[in-house]
């Protein structure tokens, strides 16, 4: 995607939009690769990022396509969440959110020394409204249970997960106006995410973003 956005001309006025203008921006799959700051299992010179979520993502977590599935989702910022039916939410070659990160002026210049990681260009809010929603903590809006898989990878290795302790895949993240997902609630007919989506683009608007 990154390379159809070069080729065609719209990595900077996409970096324009999402950075310095800090428009309301919902990215799914590669749209959220794309919106993070730092991502890892990358090809050398085969992707770029456009930034706005604090963030390092995985690319392809799940495996090849193949390996793609549905999975039931608990997203507790849908309205009614706790009384509806789960969100059907649709992986394909899906990216996770594997590390929140905090925010920098410039570049996520640590996470250059994470090996098969690349980091989004720096750009500058163009003023204060822009430059606090860019700045605003990252939110976790979704997780994928993991708690088998883990817990087994954790046994193979000889240690344990304690019952309290939270795991699961990041899938879902806010920070401000952007927003982004691991899944693609667009191949779904459950438009309750879409909803909830234009509901923040009208509340961002009516703000001035």
């Amino acid at each position: 995607m990154s390379l159809v956005a070069a080729d065609s001309g719209l990595l900077e006025p996409l970096r324009s939009f999402v950075k310095i203008e800090r428009k309301p921006t919902w990215g799914t799959c590669a749209g959220l690769i794309l919106l993070a700051e730092a991502a890892n299992a990358t090809k050398q010179g085969g992707q770029e990022l456009i930034g706005g979520l604090d963030v390092r993502v995985n690319r392809n977590h799940f495996g090849r396509q193949i390996e793609s599935f549905q999975a039931d989702l608990d997203l507790p910022f849908l309205p009614g969440s706790t009384t509806r039916a789960p969100f059907p939410g649709v992986f394909i070659r899906a990216p996770i959110v594997e590390k929140l990160l905090a925010h920098v002026e410039g570049e996520q210049q640590a996470e250059k020394v994470v090996s098969g990681t690349i980091v989004a260009p720096s750009r500058a809010a163009k003023d204060a409204v822009a430059q606090k929603a860019m700045s605003s903590q990252v939110e976790i809006m979704g997780v994928l249970p993991g708690r088998l898989k883990k817990a087994a990878a954790a046994a193979a290795h000889g240690s344990q997960l304690g019952a309290g302790e939270a795991v699961g895949d990041i899938i879902a993240v806010k920070q401000g106006n952007v927003f982004g997902t691991s899944f693609h609630p667009e191949l779904t007919s459950d438009i309750r995410i879409h909803v909830w989506w234009l509901e923040q683009v009208i509340k961002a608007t009516a703000l001035g973003r």
